[in-house]
């Protein structure tokens, strides 16, 4: 039986002290990796920064082990115990003002197509989230509550996933924001939705970034046992009126520990298929990685890094066997991938806060909450 956790990260003022607390004396002695605040003036100049050149030539951040496949067992430290915390839909409706066109689609390239089962052995089925151009699925609770990411490393411009995992945060995997020697990138864009050029919620920009200790100078190789970030964003104001973006994307659900086999959907954007530019869902069965991460057959590479593993994802048809706490709930992050023919992904495992002594993705969303990301 999962436990259900209603007090983590509610979008008030008094429970992020209650999540706080809730962490205990262990986490509290646990140092924080040091963390990533964005200087005045950020949110415009983030905007400015992205012209569609820019965009167009974001390289993916996506790492890949070496060697051939590896099997284990996911947890190989303190075994914790499996809590849920559930999502929420949009407060507002679809606010089309918000939309804006990325670039022209003209200057795409073609892509690659890749088979269905790799060396790797692990099958799946893969799909366009949004099958059309022109489709509104978007506007439909949960299938707008992730995104492309766009940030900057000394090397250039790159893009990863994210989701929006608390009213104003979204979750990706830590090599979308430092590098695991201490230092971290800039620049974050997030695009949630996005489908080919356009941008149906627009653009946000960061606030503030942090990663977990087992990945802030752990390295920056993979497998991690905790791959893991979150990016606080910036609100926006319209009309006199402040909104984050869980207002119009609404947020998922995620949880911590969650138990094997379980089956999920990948959301990315994968630079291998339809040219980074579109939600590419894959729907597969986890299988046990080292290092306390899961594994699954996919064909998403190249940009997929840091998007959801969800549970149950998208909207239940009357009828089906009841979902734990109505699904739409995210275990994990895309972490990493091995040799493209091989086929597999993996991610880290979330862990609760203050878990196995390190500062965790947790953590992570503690420091969301007290930081104005709940």
């Amino acid at each position: 039986m999962h436990k259900l956790v209603r007090s983590f990260c509610l979008a008030t003022s008094g429970s992020a002290a209650l999540l706080l607390a809730l962490a205990g004396a262990n986490a509290a002695t646990i140092p924080e990796p040091r963390h990533l605040k964005a200087p005045p003036g950020t949110d415009e100049a983030v905007r400015a920064y992205w012209t569609p050149q820019r965009i167009l030539n974001a390289k993916s951040a996506d790492t890949m082990v070496s060697g051939p496949l590896r099997h284990g067992h996911s947890r190989q430290a303190q075994k914790g115990e499996p809590q849920i915390v559930p999502g929420a839909g949009p407060k507002v409706e679809y606010d089309p003002s918000l939309a804006t066109t990325l670039y022209d689609e003209a200057q795409q390239t073609p892509h690659g197509h890749e088979r269905l089962l790799g060396t790797g052995n692990l099958p799946y089925t893969t799909n366009r989230l949004y099958p059309v151009n022109d489709t509104k699925l978007f506007k439909v609770f949960p299938y707008a509550t992730f995104g492309h990411l766009f940030f900057t490393e000394p090397s250039g411009d790159f893009e990863c996933t994210a989701s929006v995992i608390r009213a104003n945060t979204i979750a990706t995997a830590g090599h979308c924001v430092n590098d695991g020697h201490e230092n971290y990138y800039t620049n974050w864009m997030f695009v949630p939705a996005q489908n080919g050029s356009k941008a149906p919620y627009g653009t946000w920009t960061w606030a503030t970034a942090i990663t977990t200790s087992a990945w802030y100078n752990g390295g920056g190789g993979v497998p991690n046992e905790q791959d893991d970030a979150i990016i606080v964003l910036n609100p926006r104001v319209k009309e006199h009126s402040t909104h984050v973006i869980s207002d119009y994307t609404g947020y998922l659900g995620y949880e911590f520990n969650a138990p094997l086999p379980t089956a999920v959907t990948q959301i990315g954007y994968p630079c291998n298929l339809d040219e980074c530019s579109d939600p590419v869902a894959t729907y597969a069965q986890e299988t046990a990685g080292p290092t306390n991460n899961f594994q699954w057959g996919t064909a998403s590479f190249g940009g997929a890094s840091g998007g959801p593993e969800i549970q149950d994802f998208g909207q239940a048809p009357s009828g089906v066997p009841a979902e734990t706490l109505g699904g739409n709930i995210v275990i994990s992050s895309t972490s990493y991938t091995y040799d493209p023919s091989t086929q597999v992904d993996g991610a880290s495992i979330f862990y609760s806060a203050g878990q196995n002594g390190e500062y965790t993705f947790g953590d992570d969303l503690n420091y969301a909450c007290a930081n104005g990301g709940c």
